[in-house]
């Protein structure tokens, strides 16, 4: 809305007969309301002062006050001494107005790290209906799901896990296995077993947006371990620990999130070397590493770390199945709250995810997600062949992309450009972070939708080239 313009109801287009005999100040609500609703008030748009907009309706401002105080009661708008007042983001009428533009809109959204939709459109993608057609056959039918599970099933479930980390390259035995619904929720009860509130827990300096949200949640403080094109710097790492009296360090060192970066084994030796001499506990965050066809970089360092994975990224995000394990005691810990882990789940996925693993469904999936991401690689490559070499950008299912201006204006204008992504501070633990964008390969719902995003991108001019980075 234009500055000099303001805000203001007509009463007598804006409200039906059926409203008419409402007091003058709901009357004027409701046309706040239905206006939030249509977008002509944006969400966080100013609304005139009370006095003025008193004067523009040629009514008493006693009656605008109401008007305001009644619509801040629900939720419509917010005010702030010295500052006005504003359209709120969580009205249900602001929501609703939301919904109908993300229905509408045609911004392609390259935001989400998802698995990407498998693209054979003469075949349609029918797991699951297989699956529950299967589980239908046996003799309890379906209606067993829907008590809690049985301690046997939950046991089941554990040798299903085990197997999935074995095929993954972690062989491991059910009893050292735990099964919950997502990895999240996995990071969270490990997490809690093993550190206080306002104790240190170490990551990359950029991290997942998950690892943030719960140090949050939990009172506890990150610190970020300085990290270059290998992953975790080694003598960091070690000055981390002897600093900061860190117990527990959580990375996902195999696609790593955002930066797409994947250690080499002298780097991997290197960082098994300082946790296995400095006794720190290793969370490794194995989700989107599941997709790299390399087993998690801890297998052999058991007893001093906890491997946490799930089926989101390689296998399917709907399908809620977890696990984590080690031989660290802390997994003893964990054991003891049941309700906490096996009682997250839900028996009818978990019954889906055990049956995937069983029928070899589970691999097959994780296997054409990495043959999607490697053409999808090579879209990207082609779109960016003058920018960037298989050395600058590792091959992963998402790319980390040096931008020129601050990375928050470039994807600010890329939004308007019709692409969403992600800038580098959503990552960042500390105040100091590159200007780069997280862009997801697998989000893109089509090959021509990907290309037409990676083209928008790149003939932004935003991107820095390969001499730069």
């Amino acid at each position: 809305m234009a500055d000099n313009k303001i805000w203001a109801p007509n009463l007598k287009e804006a409200l039906s007969a059926s409203t008419s005999n409402k007091p003058l100040y709901l009357q004027i609500v409701d046309a706040m309301a239905q206006d939030i609703a249509s977008g002509k008030l944006a969400i966080g748009e100013k609304l005139p002062p009370q006095r003025q907009l008193a004067w523009h309706l040629d009514i008493n401002l006693s009656t605008v006050t109401k008007a305001f105080r009644q619509a801040a009661k629900q939720q419509l708008i917010s005010g702030e001494v010295g500052r006005g007042t504003y359209v709120l983001g969580q009205s249900a009428e602001a929501e609703l107005f939301l919904l109908k533009q993300s229905a509408e809109q045609t911004v392609i959204d390259l935001s989400t790290h998802q698995p990407a939709q498998l693209l054979d459109k003469h075949s349609k993608d029918n797991a699951l209906e297989l699956a529950i057609a299967k589980l239908s056959e046996q003799a309890g039918g379906l209606s067993e799901y829907l008590d809690y599970q049985s301690p046997s099933f939950v046991a089941e479930l554990k040798l299903a896990g085990a197997k999935w980390l074995s095929e993954l390259g972690y062989p491991i035995s059910a009893q050292h296995c735990l099964i919950t619904n997502t990895a999240q929720n996995a990071l969270m009860i490990s997490l809690m077993a093993c550190c206080q509130k306002d104790e240190v827990v170490l990551v990359n300096e950029l991290t997942f947006p998950g690892m943030k949200a719960l140090a949050k949640q939990m009172g506890i403080k990150l610190y970020g371990v300085k990290s270059d094109h290998l992953g975790l710097v080694p003598e960091a790492l070690a000055l981390a620990i002897r600093t900061t009296g860190a117990k527990v360090l959580v990375s996902d060192p195999l696609y790593q999130n955002p930066t797409a970066v994947s250690m080499n084994a002298k780097r991997i030796n290197d960082i098994k070397a300082i946790i296995s001499r400095e006794k720190i506990l290793f969370v490794e965050e194995y989700v989107i590493g599941a997709l790299s066809d390399r087993p998690p970089i801890s297998a052999d360092i058991q007893s001093q770390s906890i491997v946490i994975s799930s089926f989101a990224k390689a296998i399917s995000p709907g399908i809620r199945f977890a696990v984590i394990a080690g031989k660290h005691p802390v997994l003893n810990q964990i054991n003891q709250q049941s309700h906490a882990t096996s009682w997250q789940l839900s028996p009818l996925t978990a019954a889906i995810a055990k049956l995937w693993i069983d029928d070899g469904t589970a691999h097959a999936r994780t296997k054409a997600q990495q043959q999607e991401i490697a053409t999808r690689f090579k879209l990207f490559a082609k779109v960016f062949h003058d920018h960037f070499t298989e050395q600058v950008i590792p091959f992963c299912s998402h790319v980390w992309l040096p931008v020129n201006q601050d990375a928050d204006f470039v994807a600010e204008q890329l939004e308007l450009q019709g692409v969403r992504v992600v800038p580098a501070r959503v990552f960042a633990v500390s105040h100091h972070f590159p200007n780069a964008i997280r862009v997801s390969l697998t989000a893109a719902k089509s090959h021509t939708e990907l290309v037409k995003a990676l083209n928008i991108i790149k003939q932004s001019g935003f991107i820095e080239s390969n001499e730069k980075s």
